[in-house]
């Protein structure tokens, strides 16, 4: 059975959110804190160019699918709605030695 819209979008969002939280894991806060929402227009700039370049060249990409980065340039968009709502900086769980949390 197919999956509908909604199990869909759902499934791809938390696909985002589990790379945002383990990145955030490993570089924390500050790097993002450092330049806030202007930051992350420059690295959603930077996103923007590579997919506009890959997709009207039609290019192969080397080391970054599209996939990945469409999958960054949502991540940058829960980090912004984040820092809007001033949860970006909420206490980070504790990892399991299996890698989840």
């Amino acid at each position: 059975m197919s999956k509908t819209f909604e199990q869909s979008c759902r499934e791809s969002a938390l696909q985002i959110a589990e790379i945002v939280i383990s990145k955030q894991h490993d570089y924390g806060h500050d790097n993002i804190l450092a330049f806030r929402e202007q930051g992350l227009v420059v690295r959603l700039w930077d996103k923007i160019s590579r997919l506009k370049n890959l997709i009207w060249k039609n290019a192969t990409p080397k080391n970054e699918s599209i996939q990945d980065t469409f999958t960054d340039i949502g991540g940058y968009a829960i980090i912004g709605l984040m820092l809007l709502n001033n949860t970006f900086t909420n206490k980070l769980k504790k990892e399991k030695k299996n890698g989840k949390d």
